[in-house]
């Protein structure tokens, strides 16, 4: 994900700067608009790239989950599983829209135990969205056919309801959806 924000911010400033050759004010205001894309992509990026603080020390009352749903929490082993499970559920996209199901912020929740079962909670744009019958079980396909899945539990859940707001940076580019 890093990396495409990097390239798209790369892509958007090379368009700009072919838009930039015409003297046309219209085209001029769109190569203004472009760079404008690329530095808030830039600046995503740099905040991806900044190093992040140490976790703080769990509270002693509150007792430990065998379900990570955070990556804050994760193990070595279940942030390289996560990582696995993101990229496959990447490759999943919804018959509408040509973005992926996580970019557009269909994934509410991962959950992984040190054994390797997966507790998913996703959602689709509305309750009657004709990839009801499809999307679910691409996903809960595609994660359990990954090694070290021991199981996986997929959760359609409409609480809170999807809105653009959660879909990724790189989805409102794509879809030229403006923050």
């Amino acid at each position: 994900m890093d990396d495409f924000l990097l390239r798209e911010a790369e892509h958007k400033e090379a368009v700009a700067r072919e838009l930039e050759r015409s003297a046309e004010p219209a085209v001029l205001r769109e190569a203004e608009r472009q760079r404008a894309f690329a530095a808030e992509l830039r600046d995503e990026w740099q905040k991806r790239q900044a190093p992040q603080p140490p976790p703080a020390a769990p509270a002693a009352a509150a007792p430990p989950s065998d379900v990570s749903s955070s990556e804050d929490t994760d193990t070595p082993e279940t942030a390289m599983l996560r990582e696995v499970i993101v990229d496959a559920i990447k490759s999943c996209y919804d018959p509408e829209i040509p973005v992926n199901i996580y970019d557009l912020g269909l994934i509410y929740r991962i959950g992984i135990t040190p054994a390797g079962a997966v507790d998913l909670d996703m959602t689709l744009t509305a309750p009657g969205c004709p990839a009801a019958g499809i999307l679910p079980g691409e996903v809960e396909s595609k994660v359990r056919s990954i090694p070290g899945v021991s199981s996986v539990q997929l959760n359609l859940v409409w609480q809170p309801p999807w809105d653009q707001n959660k879909m990724s940076p790189a989805a409102r580019l794509q879809l030229g959806i403006d923050w």
